[in-house]
């Protein structure tokens, strides 16, 4: 009888936990059926080939290349440049995962009563055949979100101010901003031209010296960090897409000139004067193309002034002390 009880028992707990797995799971396809559900559009960012962003009286236009590159991108509008990847790949994956916070209703039929007959943004996405157009109208009364229409859709939604703002961060920000395409690790050359004064340093087996003068013992982490600033510096401003007289900028024969090079390819920048009407940096311009940018100041202040900032520690003291024995 008590073993019958204890079969029972079984049973009877078998039977409840596998409810309330049943139960688990249900909720979760739920849960995961109401995310879906308020999903905007049903493509996914790799679909997306091309986006145009208009707004502020400005229309900007990106095109995935077709290269080598598959994940390089160009904005075409409204200036031709090389796009910042990793920039455009946040763009598509907001764009794709976009949500809207409710239906505000299900046909409208007076889109001035949300701003859609005139939409502040637009948003024209390529994505073959599933491309389409989001439209972006007034901000709610409360001001926390966006009033939108998408393709032929009837329906108006509610998407959080937040997420579209995210969309619409401007044409710098989906800038290429390098400086050097060069990775530091492959640079075994690297130059300070002065004008009056010019340093050629080489990387021989992991260790940099002067190529002129091979027994002066040269800091190597302190060249690796300079290399490495440069390499990884990035422009603060576009000034002009085309500078025809430098010398205003301080980037004619009067400018500092540092060149990394990897033995197959060289990448010059010039660095001129402060920049005017108090903002913080230096005009600069890489070697060979027409562009006038800004950069931090520090790229120019942390160069070496003289061969003894960058002279081996020990080297440093042992001259020192054989200055001193005199």
């Amino acid at each position: 009888m008590r073993y019958r009880s204890t079969i029972l028992y079984l049973v009877a707990t078998l039977l409840l936990v596998g409810l309330y797995l049943y139960d688990i799971h249900q909720d979760k396809k739920k849960e995961q059926v109401e995310k879906t559900a308020k999903v905007l559009l049903g493509i996914k960012a790799d679909q997306i080939k091309g986006i145009i962003l208009s707004g502020d009286n400005e229309a900007i236009e990106v095109q995935k290349t077709e290269g080598m590159d598959k994940n390089a991108w160009n904005i075409t509008a409204p200036i031709r440049a090389a796009a910042d990847s990793p920039a455009i790949e946040g763009l598509k994956n907001r764009l794709a995962n976009l949500k809207y916070t409710r239906i505000i209703a299900e046909k409208a039929d007076n889109l001035v009563r949300f701003g859609l007959d005139d939409p502040s943004f637009i948003i024209t996405y390529n994505a073959g055949k599933a491309s389409g157009r989001l439209a972006f109208g007034s901000l709610t009364p409360l001001e926390d979100g966006y009033y939108v229409k998408k393709n032929k859709d009837k329906r108006i939604y509610l998407v959080d101010k937040f997420d579209k703002d995210q969309l619409f961060t401007g044409l710098f920000a989906l800038r290429d901003k390098r400086l050097f395409t060069l990775s530091p690790e492959k640079v075994n050359r690297f130059i300070i031209d002065r004008g009056t004064d010019k340093w050629t340093l080489i990387n021989k087996e992991g260790r940099w010296q002067f190529e002129a003068d091979e027994d002066f013992r040269v800091d190597t982490q302190k060249i690796d960090t300079l290399v490495r600033k440069f390499a990884w510096a990035r422009a603060t401003s576009f000034e002009k897409e085309r500078v025809n007289d430098p010398e205003p900028f301080g980037l004619d024969s009067s400018a500092v000139v540092v060149t990394l090079s990897d033995g197959k390819k060289d990448q010059s920048i010039l660095l001129g004067n402060p920049v005017k009407q108090k903002r913080p940096g230096i005009y600069a311009k890489i070697k060979d193309q027409p562009r006038l940018v800004t950069v931090n100041k520090w790229l120019l202040n942390d160069l070496p002034q003289n061969k003894g900032e960058i002279k081996e520690e020990k080297a440093a003291e042992e001259t020192k002390d054989a200055e001193t024995r005199r």
